[in-house]
């Protein structure tokens, strides 16, 4: 995955300093990422790269293993409540997504007032 982003970004003729201002992660983190040393980053970060850099989420999402087939095959208990949230968000359609993406928004709006 690292080294997908990485041509996306040299495609789009970003340095890491370019990336790191327009979706405000540090360059440090990002090519950790590129250099595959974090295997699963963040899903936020990859969804903002996804934006930036027009790829799919999805295959990310699923390359990062924040999404699978069976979302937890082993039958255990899931760790990471992030984990779990993207994988259930990953099972909705669109419609169904800015639905969610509508009710987080008005939970951050009343957490700002």
């Amino acid at each position: 995955m690292g080294s997908v982003l990485r041509r996306a970004r040299l495609h789009h003729d970003l340095s890491l300093r370019e990336v790191e201002r327009r979706i405000g992660r540090s360059n440090a983190y990002l090519s950790q990422v590129e250099r595959g040393l974090i295997k699963q980053p963040d899903p936020i970060v990859l969804l903002e790269l996804a934006e930036l850099y027009g790829l799919n989420f999805e295959t990310l999402a699923a390359w990062a293993n924040w999404v699978s087939a069976d979302p937890n095959p082993s039958g255990a208990q899931p760790r990471d409540s992030t984990a779990v949230l993207v994988r259930q968000v990953m099972e909705l359609d669109a419609a169904e997504r800015a639905t969610v993406l509508r009710f987080v928004d008005s939970i951050l709006r009343k957490r700002r007032t």
